[in-house]
């Protein structure tokens, strides 16, 4: 990204995203497989730094930064939610048609997603003509801005926060498959299902800059706990008679989990944006992706030992119980360290503060 630009990096992005499905319409056996989602994984990164980074870099400087990149951001997230919650419903439709048209439909959005970024602009002049660096130039960027991210005890804080929340919301993915599956729903309604969960992503992935303001230097912790908790209680439901009530519990407690995770990511982008310039923005990002995607791996390696030893429903309560302490010790060591104004940061907080 700093090498060729952001909208350069963009495109790329987008191209290697639809190589990786087009090409897995081809693929043959296990290995392709593997090599085809390392190829996805690329692209997919580099996307996920360059939209959020391109965003940010077109707003206006000021103090209601990050309020208008929260308020268009939370858009773009619930549009995002809603257009997945539809193509789940269709997905699932399809496939019973036929098991290519799926990702046939999947490849043609990607071009229309690749066209698309043709046709966006550079967020600066100097864009346009980038300054090649050298590796040893840019190793020197990477370890400050890994230097900053542990220095800076606000955005200490804000990552590990993060590794935890995220590695529980991503980690769990298939261990809610798997409840299901032990509660014997069958599986052609799980696509309505996890549409319903993402629609309610998408609805209150809208109302990030509404939570913000009723929370305040609170919303992390109103978004932290209930998330870990429901794990908890999901297990407890879980252990009981399966009944349709217990079913319709255990639905609840995954809407929770979804509805704070579409306003969730919206705010914590804008936390870790906050305070930072454009040249250290894309490496934060890119930091904060490698945390919670670490996390979420062991999380979810975590969940795959303990399913060959017991229930799904006791791998919920362990992993709600460890990430619940998590949460709670690392908030009462954010108190003084995130929320507070300008002035009130030290020093290294505010290193690449309007530089």
């Amino acid at each position: 990204m700093d090498r060729i630009g952001k909208k350069n990096s963009l495109v790329i992005g987008n191209i290697l995203y639809s190589l990786s499905i087009f090409a897995m319409i081809f693929m043959r056996d296990y290995y392709e497989l593997l090599f085809i989602q390392f190829i996805y994984a690329l692209g997919y990164t580099i996307k996920g730094i360059c939209e959020s980074n391109i965003l940010y870099d077109s707003l206006p400087i000021g103090r209601k930064r990050g309020k208008i990149f929260s308020k268009i951001d939370g858009q773009s997230t619930s549009n995002f939610y809603f257009f997945d919650a539809v193509s789940s419903i269709i997905a699932g439709l399809s496939f019973a048609i036929n098991g290519y048209l799926p990702m046939i439909l999947c490849f043609i959005c990607c071009i229309i997603s690749t066209m698309m970024s043709f046709r966006f602009r550079h967020t600066t002049i100097i864009e346009n003509k980038v300054e090649v660096i050298t590796i040893k130039e840019y190793s020197k960027q990477i370890k400050e801005a890994v230097k900053f991210a542990i220095k800076s005890r606000r955005a200490r804080s804000l990552f590990l926060f993060n590794a935890i929340l995220l590695g529980v919301i991503y980690g769990i993915v298939n261990l809610r498959s798997s409840m299901l599956s032990e509660m014997r729903v069958p599986e052609q309604y799980f696509g309505v299902i996890f549409a319903i969960l993402q629609l309610s992503a998408g609805f209150f992935a809208r109302k990030a800059d509404n939570i913000q303001n009723n929370f305040k230097n609170k919303t992390l912790t109103y978004l932290g706990i209930p998330v870990t908790v429901s794990c908890i209680i999901i297990g407890l439901i879980g252990k009981e008679t399966l009944s349709k009530s217990s079913l319709i519990l255990v639905v609840l407690m995954f809407l929770i989990q979804y509805s704070i995770k579409g306003p969730y990511l919206v705010l914590m982008t804008r936390y870790l944006n906050n305070f930072t310039n454009k040249n250290i923005r894309p490496k934060i990002t890119a930091l904060k992706n490698l945390s919670y995607n670490l996390c979420s791996a062991i999380i979810s390696l975590l969940c795959g030992m303990m399913l060959t030893i017991t229930t799904t429903a006791n791998t919920f309560i362990i992993i709600g119980c460890i990430t619940t302490i998590g949460i709670l010790l690392l908030l009462y060591y954010m108190r003084d360290k995130v929320g507070l104004k300008p002035e009130q940061y030290k020093k290294e907080d505010l290193s690449y503060w309007r530089h």
